[in-house]
C-alpha cells in the first residue's frame, strides 16, 4: 500500500466527538424521550384528525439536532418549525402538480432547499419532510398542519423543557455582551462575520458560540503559556535590599543611584520583612501639603539632632511576596492586590531571591501574547 493511500485511508478515519460521556447519555435520553412522547401524543390525536399518515419519519432526526446539538444554528425552534413547514408544503405542492414520483421529489427537494435557504430556516430533516409526500402522493395540505406542525412544535417544546431542566439553554441566548478577555480585545464582531462569510458555505455554529469558542481557546492558550513559566524565570536574581535601621537618606541615595523604585527590607537572616517604595518617601514627605516635593523632601531627609530617620519608620510590613517556584499565572492577582508594583520573590525558607516588578511582568505577558512573526 502506497503512502498516498495511506494517508487518503486515515484522512477517512472519524474524529471522536469532544463530549463526555455524561453529555451522551444526556442527549440520548433526551432524544428518546423527546421521539417517546411525541409519537405518543400524534398516534393519540390521529384518531381524531382521521389521518393515516401520523408520523413522519425525519422527525427523529431533528430530535437528534435538538437534544444532541442545541445551539445548532440548523437545531433552532424557527428552523424545525419554518423548515418542516416549508418542507411539507412544497412536498405535497409537488405531488399535486408533478404525477411522476422521480420528477415530484427532485423538485421538492430543489424547491424546498431554496425556500429554507430564502427564509433562513434550514433544517436538514425538512428535505426528507418535503420527500415524504411527494413519495407517496399526498395531496391533502392538511398534512402540514398535522402531523408535521403539531409534531414539530411537540418536539421543540419537548426541547426546550428538557434542556434547560437538565442545564443546557435551548434555544440559547443571544447577547451581543462578552466577558472581557483576551480574545474580546483582539476581535470586533466584524471580524467573526468575515471568519463565518470566509468559507462561503453553512457552518454548524452561530456567531455568538463562535466568538465563546475563540474567547476560550484563548484563555486556554494564554494559561497554558504562563502555567509553563515560574518566578525564578522572570525575576531579577540580584536585587538591591536595605536593611531596616538603614538611615533614609543613605536608602535614597541607594534607589536613585540604581534607579529603582523600591527596595526590600530583610532582616538579619535575609527573610523579608518589608518593603521601602517611592509612595513610601511620598507619603512620609507630606505631598499633599503646599510646599513642593522637592522642598518636602529635603526637609524630611535633613538630618536634625534627633536620631535620623531610618526605614523601619517608614517602609511598608507586612508585605506581598511570591514563591520563586510559583507559576506566572497565580502571580498576576498578587499585583492586582494592593496596587503591588514590585513583588519580592522568596525560597522555601522565605529568604529573599530576587524580586519581578509589574514591567517586568507586562514585558512577559506581551511576549506571550503578541501575534507569531510571519
Amino acid at each position: 500500500m502506497t503512502a498516498s493511500l495511506r494517508h487518503w485511508l486515515s484522512s477517512l478515519r472519524p474524529k471522536s466527538l469532544a463530549i463526555s460521556r455524561g453529555e451522551m447519555l444526556r442527549a440520548t435520553s433526551g432524544a428518546t424521550l423527546g421521539v417517546l412522547v411525541t409519537s405518543s401524543l400524534s398516534l393519540y390525536f390521529a384518531d381524531f384528525a382521521q389521518t393515516h399518515h401520523w408520523l413522519v419519519a425525519s422527525l427523529a432526526a431533528s430530535s437528534l439536532l435538538v437534544f444532541l446539538l442545541p445551539t445548532s444554528p440548523l437545531a433552532q425552534p424557527w428552523n424545525i418549525l419554518a423548515g418542516n413547514m416549508v418542507g411539507a408544503l412544497t412536498g405535497i405542492s409537488c405531488a399535486v402538480l408533478l404525477p411522476h414520483p422521480i420528477a415530484a421529489i427532485s423538485t421538492a427537494v430543489c424547491t424546498a432547499m431554496l425556500l429554507m435557504l430564502a427564509l433562513r430556516c434550514v433544517h436538514p430533516p425538512s428535505i426528507a419532510m418535503a420527500v415524504f409526500p411527494a413519495l407517496n402522493g399526498i395531496q391533502d395540505y392538511d398534512f402540514a398542519l398535522f402531523p408535521v406542525l403539531f409534531d414539530s412544535c411537540v418536539l421543540v417544546l419537548l426541547g426546550v423543557l428538557y434542556n434547560r431542566l437538565t442545564g443546557v439553554r435551548y434555544p440559547p441566548a443571544h447577547s451581543s455582551h462578552v466577558p472581557s478577555t483576551p480574545s474580546s480585545a483582539r476581535f470586533i464582531d466584524q471580524d467573526y462575520d468575515a471568519a463565518l462569510s470566509h468559507y462561503n458555505q453553512t457552518l454548524n455554529i452561530s456567531h455568538d458560540d463562535l466568538k465563546k469558542l475563540v474567547s476560550f481557546v484563548h484563555q486556554s492558550a494564554f494559561r497554558r503559556n504562563l502555567d509553563t513559566r515560574r518566578c525564578a524565570t522572570l525575576m531579577n536574581t540580584e536585587p538591591v535590599a536595605t536593611r531596616a535601621d538603614m538611615p533614609l537618606q543613605q536608602a535614597w541615595d541607594l534607589m536613585r543611584e540604581r534607579n529603582i523604585k523600591a527596595l526590600p527590607v530583610l532582616d538579619p537572616g535575609k527573610q523579608v520583612i518589608g518593603i521601602l517604595t517611592l509612595s513610601d518617601f511620598l507619603r512620609s514627605a507630606g505631598l499633599d501639603k503646599p510646599d513642593t516635593l522637592r522642598q518636602r523632601l529635603r526637609h524630611f531627609l535633613t538630618p536634625r539632632r534627633t536620631p535620623a530617620p531610618t526605614v523601619a519608620q517608614i517602609m511598608t510590613t507586612p508585605v506581598a511576596t511570591a514563591n520563586q517556584n510559583m507559576s506566572v499565572a497565580d502571580l498576576i492577582p498578587l499585583f492586582s492586590q494592593g496596587r503591588h508594583r514590585h513583588m519580592p520573590i522568596v525560597d522555601e525558607q522565605q529568604r529573599l531571591v530576587g524580586m519581578i516588578t509589574q514591567s517586568d511582568l507586562m514585558l512577559d505577558l506581551y511576549r506571550i501574547l503578541q501575534p507569531p512573526a510571519r
